[in-house]
């Protein structure tokens, strides 16, 4: 009887155990390999304490050991688990990687749609990876989709503080909403952290360059060349810089290497040109007046300032063909329509330039030059009356040319 008690003690034993077990490795484990693991590793545990020699009836209290066990189980458990799930995220951090990795080769050869479903990938194998997000937020900025972009940026921002490229994103984001300070702003962060694309340098400066800051603008500009020597667009936009300064020489030069580096420019020739007029080239103006228009047939700005080119130059037949092309063109574009007008005036024709004149006024109601060339037309006809009240009005429009043409009217 003694024997059939141990025995049965024994079987007791063994099927308790075995419930216990189920039961914790279920609940513990969510991942199938970490339970296999784990399950395998308490088995030999198990195996171990079950190594006892029958014949010799070691086990005397069956009562006690179960007790025992029951104690021991759970941090056996927990000891494991902890391991084993550091096992198992470190495999599922290195899977994620490799699949973004994937996706950016992916986006650099520009299959986005494709690469966006690798990040999604990464992310769904570890979801604390910053770096997808910034990458799945650039796509979104090429698509155009500037809220889903900015959800992406900013979480890979909150995973990692110190990802000077999310900032820089920020910031583009923010200078194609037109937020001009909170692109600085964000602009200036990513320099701080350690982004230094001369993209960064070159936004930051078309930002400072519309407020008008050009000092500013000029050391960004530059900054953005010493970091690519041949980034076209940079050479470009500090030539319009050194030209807000009255440097048209300096301007001239960079415009020069804008095109070295993209013959394709054409706003660069048109600038160029623009240049040259105010240095008395209006040979070499028209010139490339001409490189911008064969560039972009319809660069309407482009004859218009050809235009002006051959007015200066008193070819004012060549200046009124350019002029009308411009109309041809955009039809609603008031200076070409005064233009026309001051053209016609050269021209002595000054009935037809009132027509030019007042149909440039509609066109644009404050255009103050406008009224003054319009006054000039009136008295070559006689109409004094109209003249001055055209006159008044380009004064009271901040045009302070119109003070010497008043005193006739006194």
């Amino acid at each position: 009887m003694k024997n059939l008690e141990s025995f049965n003690n024994y079987n007791f034993f063994i099927n308790a155990l075995k419930s216990i077990l189920i039961i914790f490795a279920y609940k513990i484990f969510i991942f199938t390999h970490v339970f296999q693991l784990t399950f395998k590793k308490i088995l030999n545990k198990i195996q171990i304490i079950l190594m006892i020699d029958q014949k010799k009836q070691k086990i005397k209290n069956m009562k006690h050991l179960l007790t025992l066990l029951l104690i021991l189980f759970p941090i056996f458990i927990f000891s494991q688990e902890t391991k084993t799930s550091d096992d198992a995220l470190t495999e599922l951090k290195k899977k994620a990687t490799i699949i973004y990795n994937e996706g950016v080769k992916l986006a650099q050869n520009g299959k986005y749609t494709e690469a966006h479903q690798k990040f999604d990938a990464a992310l769904f194998f570890y979801s604390e990876f910053d770096l997808p997000y910034l990458e799945r937020g650039k796509i979104k900025i090429k698509n155009n989709e500037l809220d889903m972009a900015l959800k992406d940026i900013n979480k890979a921002i909150q995973l990692n503080n110190n990802l000077a490229e999310a900032f820089y994103c920020l910031g583009y984001i923010d200078f194609l909403n037109k937020k001009n300070q909170q692109a600085i702003e964000n602009f200036t962060k990513a320099v701080q952290k350690g982004f230094n694309s001369p993209e960064v340098y070159y936004y930051r400066g078309i930002i400072q360059f519309n407020s008008k800051d050009y000092n500013s603008a000029m050391i960004d500009f530059t900054l953005a060349i010493d970091r690519k020597f041949d980034f076209a667009y940079a050479y470009h936009e500090r030539g319009s810089t050194k030209s807000m300064l009255n440097d048209y020489q300096g301007a001239i030069n960079d415009y020069t290497n804008a095109l070295k580096y993209d013959a394709t420019l054409a706003v660069a020739y048109d600038n160029m040109g623009s240049c040259k007029i105010k240095i008395g080239s209006y040979e070499n103006a028209i010139a490339d007046f001409t490189k911008a228009i064969e560039i972009n047939p319809n660069f309407y700005i482009a004859y218009n300032n050809r235009g002006n080119a051959y007015y200066q130059m008193t070819n004012y037949e060549a200046a009124l063909n350019d002029f009308k092309k411009v109309i041809d063109i955009k039809k609603d574009f008031a200076p070409a329509y005064n233009n026309i007008g001051i053209t016609n005036i050269k021209l002595q024709q000054y009935i037809t330039a009132v027509k030019d004149l007042t149909k440039s006024i509609e066109l644009n109601p404050d255009y103050a030059e406008a009224y003054l060339n319009r006054g000039y037309a009136q008295e070559f006809l006689g109409k004094f009356n109209d003249a001055c009240a055209d006159w008044k009005k380009a004064k009271k429009l901040g045009l302070n040319d119109a003070d010497k043409y008043l005193i006739e009217c006194e």
